[in-house]
């Protein structure tokens, strides 16, 4: 009696140059982002709480914490490469929801076409179990609609509430 043994796994590979080299190429490149980002002038009045610097150099901030982060996973061990489907299909999904969020924002409104957009983003990126899902989404939507009130920044409540 003979025991068929199917393929043997593929061995945990060390490395992800290609990730690490990324991660370099857009760290130097956000850095000099920031740095410019520094060269904007000042808010022209006292009473204006941000400035022409202040979006570039939160965008300069993220990028450098995101290639910080690249650069320390590339340095852990990383699976068998799987196929480009289970990558590519989740991606294009991904674009869609953010075309539909655009699409929608106005007619649905800020909270709803937000709540929406991110439940369908965190389950594509494979959050789990729903209940994560429901409270990200319900703390980050509350947290941008804070933040955005506090800003006095106007956002729209949707068309169809008005009917």
């Amino acid at each position: 009696m003979s025991v068929e043994r199917g393929p043997a796994a593929r061995p945990v590979r060390k490395g992800g140059r290609s990730d690490r080299l990324a991660a370099v190429i857009i760290l130097a490149a956000s850095a000099l982002y920031v740095r410019y980002a520094l060269t904007f002038q000042p808010p022209r009045f006292r009473s204006e709480a941000l400035g022409p610097a202040t979006f570039p150099l939160m965008i300069g901030g993220l990028m450098l914490v995101c290639a910080a982060w690249l650069f320390i996973q590339s340095l852990r061990g990383v699976e068998a490469p799987r196929p480009p489907w289970t990558v590519y299909v989740p991606a294009v999904l991904l674009w869609v929801a953010l075309l539909a969020y655009v699409l929608l924002f106005d007619l649905l409104g800020f909270p709803l076409s937000t709540a929406l957009f991110l439940a369908a983003a965190l389950r594509l990126l494979g959050v789990r179990p729903w209940w994560k899902v429901v409270l990200y989404t319900a703390l980050f939507t509350a947290g941008l609609y804070y933040a955005f009130t506090a800003l006095d920044v106007r956002l729209p409540h949707g068309e169809w509430l008005r009917r």
